[in-house]
């Protein structure tokens, strides 16, 4: 009897097709599912048998990965570390949105290069985990890097950075690549990062105004007020003010900061900027940004002494968070991976990071600045903000007390709690201090931490 689809009979030819086909997606299933050899092995025995019976042909696992791995460079697959510098000005952060890969991100256009250069297979771009993928930090919409370090397992041929980078676009390099031990993991192993942040001195002027903004030169006081300020930020501290979903007293609140300095100012087309670098173990997120606005507002004189004490001793207090546009993750340090494997990520690429810092990540914080005047706004905005405490002592009060309500409310009290109540109470296992439109502080869910990658 004739095999057919409703009342047309399929021919020879069509029957194998659609069994090909068939076998195609239940050994893709097999596979994904990673039912093992024994199964395997049964396909195989179907397959031999079949043929020999001269029926359909069915599609051999083994001679199906051969096809797969003969697209790709003919050459062993490595651990390797990649040394990246990108711009992040038109993406939406590092990390690839799997909800909508329409948003541009840099792993996507890094994944995309790698599988075009042929040095992983194409479902890398869909599993990263299959190829071993690792970032050392992940960067929010706008950051820019040149020190970001990434690992995962490639095709390891002599040209393949050169390969990679025929296939980024120009505002993300491969700086440089070195092959790693096979437990390398480039987020695990990191002991240190060091950020920098570039900004107009004008900032630390207590009257600012347009007119200034090519005048001003910041004096040998200020600076060293910006520099004593940014000493007492060393060593262990917890920054619970400093960031979202951290509440006072939590141990993952705390960093350990190893330094953070100013560079002498310098002048561009005639404004003066200056650059401050951090160095710490980790950093959560708007923490450089929060602790570089703490430093702007009291050395302007928009915030008393005080502040600094309370924004490290109260619960709950306003720290306004400054411009995500200068700031840069300049390098990742691998000390102790280095001391123990010989340096074997001790990178030679001072030169190019110097190129791409001038010509691709600086021009775009000098133009933001002279064109768009980002920080003379952000300072007119502060006005928005208290640095009495009062407001901040109010809300964590009122917080607190509604608190108190609901867990009376639970406890078996049928004073009634309304709608109101139940959206300021919900997970206060987990709230703290969040920025929101005005970066006031307020009680709120919390939110998944990691290094500092805001805009």
């Amino acid at each position: 009897m004739p095999i057919g689809v409703g009342n047309v009979p399929l021919s020879e030819r069509d029957l194998k097709l659609l069994t090909s086909m068939l076998l195609r997606v239940i050994t893709q299933w097999f596979q994904e599912k990673k039912l093992g050899p024994v199964v395997q092995k049964l396909i195989r025995m179907t397959s031999v048998e079949l043929n020999n019976q001269n029926q359909v042909p069915v599609v051999n696992i083994d001679s199906e990965e051969k096809v797969k791995v003969s697209k790709l460079v003919d050459a062993p697959k490595r651990k390797v570390a990649l040394l990246l510098a990108f711009c992040g000005k038109n993406y939406y952060g590092l990390q690839l949105n799997r909800g909508d890969t329409s948003l541009p991100t840099i792993e996507g256009a890094l994944f995309q290069a790698l599988v075009n250069a042929k040095l992983v297979p194409e479902i890398c771009m869909e599993k990263s985990q299959q190829m071993k993928y690792s970032s050392s930090s992940r960067t929010d919409k706008g950051v820019s890097t040149c020190g970001l370090v990434v690992s995962l397992k490639l095709r390891m041929c002599d040209n393949a950075k050169d390969l990679i980078n025929q296939h980024l676009p120009s505002d993300i390099r491969v700086l440089d690549l070195r092959k790693a031990t096979r437990s390398f993991h480039a987020k695990s192993y990191v002991d240190q990062r060091t950020y920098s942040y570039t900004m107009p001195t004008f900032a630390f002027d207590t009257n600012v105004s347009t007119d200034d903004i090519s005048t001003y030169r910041i004096d040998e006081e200020k600076l060293k007020s910006v520099r004593s300020y940014l000493y007492r930020y060393k060593g262990t501290h917890s920054f619970h003010n400093f960031t979202s979903g951290k509440r006072m007293g939590e141990s993952s609140a705390k960093r350990y900061i190893l330094d953070f300095w100013a560079e002498t100012p310098f002048v561009h087309e005639s404004v003066e900027f200056i650059t401050l670098k951090v160095k710490g173990q980790s950093f959560m997120i708007h923490q450089i940004r929060k602790m570089i606005g703490l430093v702007i507002v009291l050395v302007s004189g928009r915030a008393p002494e005080q502040h600094y004490v309370r924004a490290f001793s109260e619960p709950l207090e306003d720290i306004p968070k400054a411009p995500g546009i200068g700031l840069l993750l300049e390098q990742v340090h691998y000390d102790s991976y280095n001391k123990k494997h010989d340096n074997m990520l001790n990178w030679s690429s001072e030169d190019e990071q110097r190129e791409f810092m001038k010509t691709h990540i600086l021009p775009i914080i000098f133009k933001e600045e002279l064109e768009n005047q980002s920080m003379l706004k952000w300072i007119e905005s502060l006005s928005n903000h208290d640095f009495t405490g009062e407001k901040a002592k109010e809300q964590w009060n009122e917080f607190i007390s509604q608190k108190q309500k609901k867990e009376k409310h639970l406890n078996g009290n049928k004073s009634p709690v309304t709608a109101a109540d139940n959206t300021i109470l919900s997970d206060d296992k987990n709230s703290s201090n969040i920025d929101n439109g005005s970066d006031s502080p307020q009680p709120a869910k919390k939110q998944k931490l990691d290094e500092e990658h805001t805009t």
